[in-house]
């Protein structure tokens, strides 16, 4: 429907109507629309979709085809890029868990140790090395001593202990001599040097009352 040429000030009101429509027939958002109204009006009437239509439809067809292609490859590089983080984050946690043990094991951590170790790697937002936590756990957390020696004084020295045993420091400057002053006590008193040593129990089974 052309655009009739019509001087607006002569133009007569039936003229300015047809330039109203005209205007509206081909306005780029409103003219779809009444097209379409008008395609219901009148059957009849040919619009220009009516004669484009069957031109577009192959290429509609195959733009909606490349649509439907290019969303599927697009939902396959995310699944596929979904399983590969998986796959990390699984062996990640898989190679954390391993590293964890390990320094559990080397420091021979028990439950309250361990449970230590890890509340220090989350306060200290290191989660890279279990086994430097571990050894911060055990350096502040040293293990009690043992209960003392079974035999001679809990703090020896290299002199027998804190207090000098002229003995025990013989033994070490000089073990020939040493040896030799034990034989020359045990001979010239056998008994009292083997109760001295080993209790008079021993002495008792050795020698008699």
């Amino acid at each position: 429907m052309p655009d009739p040429a019509v001087d607006p000030a002569v133009e007569t009101e039936n003229q300015r109507y047809r330039r109203l429509v005209s205007k509206a027939w081909n306005d780029p958002e409103l003219g779809p629309l009444v097209r379409k109204l008008a395609k219901a009006e009148f059957p009849e009437v040919t619009l220009p979709e009516d004669t484009m239509a069957p031109l577009l439809e192959p290429f509609k067809k195959q733009n909606q085809a490349l649509a439907d292609e290019l969303k599927a490859m697009r939902e396959e590089r995310a699944a596929e890029k979904a399983a590969a983080i998986e796959l990390a984050k699984a062996k990640q946690d898989s190679d954390f868990s391993e590293r964890l043990k390990k320094a559990r094991q080397e420091f021979n951590l028990t439950d309250e140790g361990f449970d230590k170790m890890v509340a220090h790697m989350k306060e200290t937002g290191n989660y890279s090395d279990p086994r430097g936590a571990a050894a911060f756990i055990v350096s502040q957390n040293p293990p009690p001593p043992p209960p003392g020696p079974l035999y001679g004084p809990g703090d020896l020295n290299f002199a027998g202990s804190s207090q000098v045993d002229d003995n025990y420091k013989l033994l070490h400057q000089n073990p020939e001599k040493y040896f030799d002053s034990e034989v020359r006590k045990m001979l010239s008193n056998p008994r009292d040097y083997v109760a001295k040593e080993m209790g008079d129990q021993y002495a008792t089974l050795a020698f008699g009352r």
